[in-house]
């Protein structure tokens, strides 16, 4: 008779609901460009992105892959 907890037990953690796994978008605490490149979006720690930046007037946003950085630079600019 006190198998039968333990074993109820068992079985509803065996066979209860099983828990959802988050699928991150992103890494925690890195940067992109919006997807208009006009502005810039970092991930939280719940693996979303959050807006936060417009680039000022007449600029887009550039990502430059060595610094993991988004820039906003003027048309044609070429980062060195």
């Amino acid at each position: 008779m006190r198998f039968i907890i333990p074993v109820l037990a068992l079985l509803a953690t065996a066979f209860g609901k099983p828990t959802q796994v988050k699928r991150w978008a992103c890494t925690p605490g890195t940067y992109s460009c919006t997807t208009d490149n006009k502005g810039w979006q970092v991930c939280n720690v719940s693996g979303d992105w959050v807006f936060a930046g417009t680039c000022p007037p007449n600029t887009d946003c550039v990502f430059f892959p060595a610094s993991q950085s988004p820039y906003c630079v003027p048309p044609g600019f070429q980062i060195p």
